[in-house]
């Protein structure tokens, strides 16, 4: 769950413009506000006994805003996914926070098992030692899943250039030994091409001696083959500059388009490579100067895959019936888009954070597309100029109607966090097809109609809140707001706009309408009515004692009059007492809550923060 809580400004001069050039000291006074900030308005919230804050990252945007993301740290271990982003104006005011952290953390932290033991644990319990091709990572977090836990954190990999190739992360339970979760962290795309997608394509080439190397020193872009093989990689060669040699074609598609993904970024979003500091560079460049940005091509034999591994793109080459060579400009945006995430918001790789990671890299894989190709029926296809070579006109997935391929999700259901994240990306890229062309859900699920706001104002809206407002365990709830958010700085709450966000999100089942006008309890299994008759009274549904509920993700709305403050909470029952698992106390026409919870006793909980009057609450039960 993401929200946005609306906190009070801090005490600097109205006059004084803290904020303009990102520099160094600005930096430092946004970091010394933010935790003000956190100090006064957060740690004071129910739910913190204590409090400590790391700096992920902080910068100061075109609007001279600042933002400081922070992870939340529990008796010095970090907390997975328990982060907040302080967003101060360009006097140092704040004007909310993007809300991520955990409450109610009370348990031991000091570890029974060692991260050796650890590791023994999640390589048995995963691919084991025979099948790894580097060594394991691990490090110790505070993990809530289905309760609290002190967790060692095992991330594997395995690059072998079989389908079995992984990057599987494990968390056990550094107590207990148990493993808690684990998830793929393979961030892949699946399709498939003959390489000479775009004709004959001008790139830049590297010269040494007599011999050209793709290497672009511009962009600090750099291109290998790995000749079907997995482990030792080549670079491209020729010794001239006509590369006409079929052996280089799908080298010379992946470079090119990287060249492409590049410049769409810096040219639409100001953005300087992936890691936004030119980076990040991976393989040594041919200039004895550096590292680059390396796309890796021709990796093992009939591979139907590519991928983003942390640190470098990888290209397979295709069987030649599932898929040709992966290197098309949409699959190219799409991987080096996972690297934009992974240097943003990091959304983790499961659940509903890792389907709105999977259609970010979609959505900015096909304006990839767009920017070079122009807008057409294509646009809206991913991976349609390789996938199934023998088949026209179809794709991998479809972004205008995602059910086409028979797998992806295109309306909000409560048991999404536990399907492929391939498949639940299907809700966001038709969300965000409908924020772009407008119109009604493709199959009827819903009637909201969607004023067309093209694609360039969605995709500034769609960076902008990847890069701004969401966390690493925003969900579809929270991708809502963090849009919405973003839609609010780039064209105003009142704005066309703002309103398409907000219906093209509804249309898909997560909320309300864009404009706030009515309730809407469409996707939701079950709603009540209520009335709060003053501040500090509250609701309890469907009452006080609560009810059963089974292992699986809770899932509320709440609306009420446009003149109150009204929160939502969701507490679960313990031995004696309830406690808050989820809430959303922000600002806006309604409040979202989603959960992932264990079976057990649950009541959600309408707050009037202050105001009076009527309220709707919409639920789902697991």
């Amino acid at each position: 769950m993401t929200l946005l809580l609306a906190l009070a400004a801090c005490g600097t001069d109205e006059t004084e413009t803290l904020f303009g050039q990102g520099r160094a000291d600005e930096l430092d006074v946004a970091e010394d506000l933010a935790f003000e900030v956190l100090e006064s308005d957060v740690l004071s919230s129910p739910g913190f006994l204590t409090g400590e804050f790391r700096v992920l990252r902080n910068f100061v945007d075109e609007f001279d805003t600042a933002h400081v993301h922070v992870r939340q740290v529990h008796e010095g271990v970090p907390v997975f996914g328990g982060e907040a982003i302080v967003h101060l104006d360009a006097m140092g005011n704040s004007t909310g926070v993007t809300d991520t952290l955990v409450r109610d953390l009370t348990f031991d932290t000091t570890p029974l098992y060692d991260a050796d033991e650890a590791t023994e644990i999640a390589v048995g319990a995963s691919v084991g030692w025979a099948a790894l091709t580097d060594d394991p990572a691990v490090d110790l977090w505070v993990l809530r899943r289905d309760g609290d836990h002190l967790a060692w954190r095992v991330q594997l990999d395995r690059q072998d250039g079989t389908h079995a190739t992984a990057q599987p992360v494990l968390f056990v339970d550094a107590h207990s030994g148990e493993v808690l979760w684990t998830y793929e962290n393979l961030h892949t795309t699946t399709a498939t091409g003959t390489s000479h997608y775009d004709g004959t394509v001008t790139f830049d080439s590297y010269l040494s001696g007599t011999t050209y190397y793709l290497e672009d020193t511009t962009r600090d872009l750099g291109t290998l083959s790995y000749n079907n093989g997995t482990r030792t990689a080549s670079w491209i060669s020729d010794t001239d500059t006509s590369w006409t040699s079929s052996t280089q074609t799908s080298a010379v598609s992946a470079h090119w388009a990287a060249t492409k993904v590049w410049d769409y970024y810096s040219g639409t979003h100001g953005r300087n490579g992936i890691n936004g500091s030119g980076g990040p560079g991976y393989q040594s460049s041919r200039t004895g100067s550096g590292s680059v940005i390396t796309s890796y091509t021709d990796y093992s034999r009939n591979y139907v895959n590519a991928y983003w591994s942390g640190s470098y793109m990888v290209y397979g080459d295709g069987d030649g019936v599932n898929a040709g060579a992966l290197v098309t400009l949409d699959i190219a945006g799409h991987e080096m888009t996972h690297g934009v995430t992974d240097y943003t918001a990091a959304l983790i790789y499961s659940g509903e954070s890792g389907g709105l990671n999977e259609s970010i890299s979609d959505i900015l894989g096909a304006m990839v597309e767009r920017s070079v190709d122009g807008e057409s029926t294509n646009t809206w296809l991913i991976g349609e100029d390789c996938w199934t070579p023998a088949t026209a006109g179809d794709a991998l997935r479809y972004m205008n109607d995602p059910a086409d391929d028979g797998y992806s999700y295109d309306y909000y259901s409560s048991s999404m966090g536990s399907a492929d994240v391939h498949y639940t990306s299907g809700l966001s890229n038709l969300a965000f097809y409908l924020m772009s062309e407008g119109g009604t859900h493709p199959r009827g699920k819903s009637t909201t109609s969607v004023t067309a706001i093209g694609a360039d104002a969605a995709a500034s809206i769609w960076y902008r809140a990847l890069t701004t407002y969401m966390t690493s365990s925003t969900d579809f709830s929270g991708a809502r707001t963090a849009t919405l958010s973003a839609a609010s700085d780039l064209y105003g709450a009142t704005s066309t706009e703002y309103t398409a966000v907000g219906d093209a999100w509804t249309a898909v089942g997560v909320g309300a309408s864009g404009g706030g006008g009515g309730t809407s309890c469409t996707g939701y299994e079950s709603s009540t009515t209520g009335t709060l008759s003053s501040a500090g009274s509250a609701g309890y549904v469907p009452s006080s004692s609560g009810f059963a509920g089974g292992s699986g993700t809770y899932a509320g709305y709440l609306e009420g009059p446009s003149s109150a403050d009204f929160d939502l909470y969701l507490q679960k029952k313990g031995k004696k007492t309830w406690s808050t698992v989820a809430s959303d106390t922000g600002s806006g026409p309604g409040r979202t809550v989603s959960y992932a919870g264990s079976s057990g006793t649950y009541r959600w909980v309408a707050y009037a923060a202050s105001g009076s009057g009527s309220y709707t609450l919409c639920y789902d039960t697991p």
